[in-house]
């Protein structure tokens, strides 16, 4: 009888250990398979900045989106600083039109002038250097931040 007990109370130990590691696996692995997401949507729209000009071909120079790109998509910004403080929930393509099944993502982008010897300087004025921050959220908690720099270097 005593032997049923101590082999039945080891049993019980060894399951409940068992579904404890189980279910830390499979939180895990759902984290990484957010993060993995958020990766994807972070380099997508970083991608997409950085095919951008340093600053603005036609109009005259200004940070930030001129008359005509304030829309609500992005398929006139035609410069890196077009796309300061934008923010998207749920994620949009160029066209401003939502991907599906992201209803709970975010993504938000800050663009700043920062010193060119101190790339963690933020300027108020041209610096020739630009740094572009892409922030992907899911439920309002950050998930990836994905930075990248831009220089204005004149062609020769």
């Amino acid at each position: 009888m005593v032997e049923t007990v101590m082999s039945v109370l080891l049993v019980g130990v060894l399951m409940v250990a068992a579904m404890n590691t189980l279910g830390a696996s499979a939180t895990a692995k759902f984290k990484n398979a957010k993060r993995n997401q958020a990766v994807l949507m972070a380099e997508d729209l970083m991608a997409e900045i950085l095919r951008q000009n340093y600053e603005e071909p036609d109009d005259p120079v200004q940070f930030g989106r001129e008359l005509l790109e304030s829309g609500g998509n992005r398929v006139d910004w035609d410069d890196v600083d077009d796309y300061d403080n934008w923010d998207s929930s749920p994620p949009e393509y160029k066209d401003g039109t939502a991907i599906p099944d992201l209803d709970s993502w975010e993504r938000k982008v800050q663009v700043k002038w920062v010193n060119p010897i101190n790339l963690a300087s933020v300027s108020g004025s041209e610096t020739g250097v630009k740094r572009m921050v892409v922030s992907v959220e899911h439920n309002g908690v950050p998930i990836f931040t994905l930075t990248a720099y831009r220089a204005n270097v004149p062609n020769s």
